[in-house]
């Protein structure tokens, strides 16, 4: 006779209600929470304990990812693993096997210190509690046809939905920024971004790979940057100070004239999204790109994205810009190529930077 019992706390020994998916549909573990303030997640397998151990740490504190890479075990949480858990069943089975099925789950158990805890308890119960947002999905790998559609259409719920429940949908995703029409690239990039803005509470290390690939790709001479670097500045744009420390790597590309370009957009979206993260780094470095030789397009970005950080120092280097210069830009609110008169940039910048 198999000796089964209903799992309880480690912390406090009340009985547990059977873990779900939480209401915000984000996550790929089933997770609960008990009175005493500990929270626990399922990992069926018995094989992702890291990954339930991060989800765990990450309900805990409330989605506060900054907060719980610094927490130090023992001092600043506690964890404990309950094995031999069925998920099926929600008992803990005290052998190996169970009415022919191998018993192999695991329960992570994490309870915060006192202190952290009064002030992340209630913003971890709005992760128990909030309406869903995303739909409810199944974890399969999206056809090219399937990601091309919801690409094309800016369903950008079921495109964040199905990549967090089954993120290899994000290098589905990646292979479109290669796509020969631009107009569905600059709807990718978005996408990318849209995508990373809500995977990176859950998979942060998933986003950094992303953000490496594309710029390893971008260096490699024999291969073409295209949509990638504006995925990268996209994702900086959507994060807020988490990946800062690649502007650098998008600066380096200025150096590069067929990149230049591209590099500019991708700062352009930091500027316009994110802009106090750019200002950090060496962004006056793009005004010697403001001479005769110059494109067009490239002016009229510069011009941009020293608008949108409302930086003063572009004024003493309007007098370069020529009054009948015009550019095609891409308007990111209509997703339209758009002309631009350059003088009525320097115009909107000198009235702006006066008000």
């Amino acid at each position: 006779m198999k000796i089964s019992k209903v799992p309880t706390c480690p912390f406090c020994g009340n009985f547990i209600e059977k873990p779900t998916y939480l209401p915000v549909g984000v996550s790929d573990f089933e997770a609960g929470k008990c009175k005493c303030g500990s929270v626990y997640v399922c990992d069926v397998t018995g094989h992702n304990r890291g990954a339930a151990f991060i989800e765990a740490l990450l309900i805990a504190c409330g989605g506060d990812w900054d907060l719980a890479w610094e927490l130090v075990p023992e001092e600043d949480y506690y964890e404990v693993w309950i094995e031999n858990y069925d998920f099926s069943t929600h008992r803990i089975i005290a052998e190996s096997f169970y009415e022919g099925r191998r018993i192999s789950g695991v329960l992570c158990f994490l309870k915060l210190a006192k202190d952290i805890e009064e002030v992340k308890k209630e913003s971890r119960e709005k992760l128990f509690t909030k309406k869903k947002i995303l739909p409810e999905v199944k974890k399969v790998k999206l056809s090219k046809m399937e990601m091309e559609k919801l690409i094309e259409e800016l369903n950008y719920s079921e495109l964040i939905a199905y990549s967090l429940k089954e993120p290899l949908n994000l290098n589905i995703l990646q292979r479109f920024l290669y796509h020969p029409d631009p107009i569905f690239r600059k709807k990718v990039i978005l996408a990318i971004g849209k995508v990373a803005e809500k995977m990176v509470e859950i998979y942060p290390e998933k986003v950094l790979d992303l953000i490496k690939r594309l710029i390893y790709a971008s260096a490699d001479s024999a291969s073409s940057a295209w949509g990638a670097l504006e995925a990268v500045g996209e994702i900086i744009s959507v994060t807020k100070d988490r990946f800062g420390i690649f502007v650098k790597n998008l600066l380096a590309f200025l150096d590069l004239e067929e990149w230049r370009p591209l590099t500019l957009y991708a700062l352009l979206r930091i500027a316009q999204n994110n802009p106090q993260t750019l200002k950090k780094e060496s962004y006056l470095k793009l005004l010697k790109y403001l001479n005769q030789n110059e494109s067009s397009e490239v002016k009229a970005l510069i011009l941009l994205i020293f608008y949108y950080l409302r930086a003063k120092e572009i004024i003493s280097y309007l007098f370069l810009i020529n009054e009948n210069e015009k550019a095609e830009i891409f308007n990111y609110e209509t997703l339209k190529f758009e002309p631009i008169f350059l003088k009525d940039l320097a115009i909107q910048i000198k009235t702006s930077f006066l008000e």
